[in-house]
C-alpha cells in the first residue's frame, strides 16, 4: 500500500511538471519579447547575410561572397566579381562590420554598414592598408533567402585604391 502511494505521488509530480512546462511555453510564446523576435526575423536574416559577407572575405572565398548577391538585380555585378576576385587573390583580408539600423520591409530593406578592411599583401607582406567606410546596402528576399541587390560605394572593394 505504501508503494502504491509513492507511485501515485510520483505520477502526479510528473503530470504537474509537464503541465508547468506547457504553461511556461505558452507564457513565453505570448510574451511581448516573443512577438518582437518574430517581427525581427528579417533583421536577423539580414544581419547574418552581412556577417557572412564579412566572413567570406576573411576566408578569401570570393565565390561565397559573390553568392550572397542577386546577380540579376545588382548593377555592376561583373565588375564587383572581378574586384573581389583580385582582392582575395592578392591580399590577406581582415574584415569586420557594424550594422546600423535597418529600414524597409517586408521584402526589401536597406542598412548602413560601417565596414572595416585590413589588407596585407600575400606575396610581399608590407604595411597594412586599412579601409573604413559606411556602405549603404540594399537587400531583397529571393525565395527563402536574402540577397544583396545594392552596395554603395562598391569601389570600396577595389583591389587597389590610389593614395592609400
Amino acid at each position: 500500500m505504501v508503494a502504491r502511494a509513492g507511485l501515485a505521488t510520483g505520477t502526479s509530480r510528473v503530470r504537474f511538471q509537464r503541465l508547468g512546462a506547457i504553461f511556461a511555453l505558452v507564457a513565453l510564446l505570448a510574451s511581448p519579447t516573443a512577438a518582437r523576435s518574430q517581427v525581427s526575423d528579417p533583421a536577423i536574416g539580414i544581419k547574418r547575410l552581412l556577417l557572412d559577407a564579412s566572413r567570406s572575405l576573411q576566408s578569401a572565398n570570393a565565390a561565397l561572397f559573390m553568392g550572397l548577391f542577386d546577380r540579376a538585380s545588382f548593377d555592376g555585378y561583373a565588375a564587383l566579381r572581378e574586384d573581389i576576385g583580385a582582392l582575395t587573390a592578392h591580399r590577406r583580408i581582415a574584415s569586420s562590420v557594424s550594422i546600423g539600423a535597418l529600414e524597409g520591409g517586408p521584402e526589401q530593406w536597406t542598412a548602413s554598414v560601417d565596414w572595416l578592411l585590413e589588407l596585407t599583401p600575400k606575396l610581399d607582406p608590407g604595411p597594412v592598408e586599412r579601409r573604413r567606410q559606411t556602405l549603404h546596402v540594399s537587400v531583397r528576399k529571393r525565395g527563402k533567402r536574402w540577397r544583396i541587390v545594392g552596395l554603395v560605394p562598391a569601389e570600396f572593394f577595389a583591389p587597389g585604391q590610389p593614395g592609400r
